[in-house]
């Protein structure tokens, strides 16, 4: 599998439809590629959109035709809201490992790549890398996503150091994956993991609690640039 170009993808969270679409259209401009952060209350305390009162049903993601949306599963029994997504034009559906039944991860993954989406696998910092290594080997996922935080569900969290080792370790076991981090990733930040190995940057509160969503993200990207080169 060939790894893409290094992004950075602004990481959005919304507990109802309309305020997706509003934070989407922030950065839709400037942004090729946005994580959509999805919790459902009991695999993380906090919950989002669709877990409320407006579940999604007929509603298009805004600019799905020129915009990779990756959806971010951190609920438990991912296999349905993850079609539901797909329905939406989400493009590539990233579940936490946690979130599934014993044995049954690589069977969802599969009916998600039949519909056409691109897949991935989450984990905690505390799951072993053992857990996603049948996932890996048996080419049931491209994407690794490294949680970066000790606490996922919410924006603004503490970098955890344990994350850069975990990338570089991936990294060099399995050079062709594409590996994203997500969680306390800044301008501080980046660099390091970029150094260890990852392809994607997620980017919450550095991106969207800013005066100007756009602006920080072309600052991010140009600084992953001038890093890379």
């Amino acid at each position: 599998m060939k790894r893409p170009q290094p992004v950075i993808a602004p990481a959005i969270m919304a507990d109802e439809w309309d305020v997706l679409v509003s934070e989407i259209e922030r950065v839709a401009p400037t942004a090729s590629r946005i994580q959509i952060d999805v919790m459902d209350g009991h695999l993380v305390p906090s919950f989002s959109f669709p877990y409320n009162k407006t579940m999604l049903s007929n509603q298009q993601l805004p600019h799905k035709d020129t915009i990779t949306f990756d959806v971010h599963l951190m609920v438990q029994h991912p296999q349905e809201v993850g079609h539901r997504f797909i329905d939406a034009g989400a493009s590539c559906i990233t579940a936490q490992i946690e979130g599934f039944r014993v044995g049954e991860a690589q069977r969802v993954y599969e009916e998600w790549k039949d519909r056409g989406a691109n897949v991935g696998v989450s984990l905690l910092l505390d799951t072993p890398l053992s857990e996603i290594v049948p996932l890996i080997e048996n080419d049931a996922i491209s994407l690794v996503q490294v949680m970066s935080i000790a606490r996922i569900g919410y924006q603004g969290e503490a970098f955890d150091g344990r994350a850069i080792s975990r990338v570089r370790i991936l990294r060099e076991r399995y050079p062709d994956v594409t590996i994203a981090v997500d969680g306390g990733v800044h301008a501080e930040t980046l660099p390091t993991l970029r150094a260890a190995g990852a392809d994607i940057f997620n980017i919450g509160s550095a991106i969207m609690h800013t005066n100007n969503p756009e602006q920080s993200m072309r600052e991010l990207q140009t600084l992953l640039d001038s890093y890379i080169h």
